[in-house]
């Protein structure tokens, strides 16, 4: 059985690691099962930067860094640029970085999105859920 290629938005990267309740058990959960190898977590490389960013302020920078690199072993770097910038200026989604992370996940072949905000993904091609209802899901299959 293939395993997902399960895209993870920024939110659900800070969740983990910078201990977010009551979103923080399925964040975990997720990176978990990435890193038993039964499922394939894809990231931006626009997550990696606003973590960076965000999650520095909360842990300083050198745990940020050695938390990146620690992702980093156990997930995929998507490769982006100019297309998914193009598909995101062009594309009626109101929000520009969703859109770019949107483009990013499927020119990636990412077959579900984890987000807290599903409703920022409208008419997506792909299953868009939150991390518990995947993980629940999935434990019933």
């Amino acid at each position: 059985m293939k395993k997902d290629a399960v895209f993870v938005d920024t939110h659900i990267i800070l969740d983990w690691l910078g201990k977010r309740e009551p979103f923080f058990k399925y964040a975990e959960e997720l990176f978990l099962w990435a890193e038993h190898e039964e499922i394939e977590i894809l990231i931006s490389t626009m997550s990696y930067i606003s973590t960076e960013y965000i999650l520095r302020r909360q842990l300083g920078k050198d745990k940020t860094k050695q938390a990146l690199m620690g992702i980093r072993t156990i997930s995929t770097v998507c490769n982006s640029g100019g297309k998914e910038i193009e598909l995101a200026l062009l594309s009626d989604r109101k929000d520009f970085e969703d859109a770019f992370q949107y483009y990013t996940a499927i020119n990636n072949s990412a077959n579900i999105i984890i987000t807290r905000n599903p409703k920022d993904f409208e008419d997506a091609k792909i299953p868009i859920m939150s991390a518990e209802d995947y993980i629940k899901s999935s434990q019933q299959d």
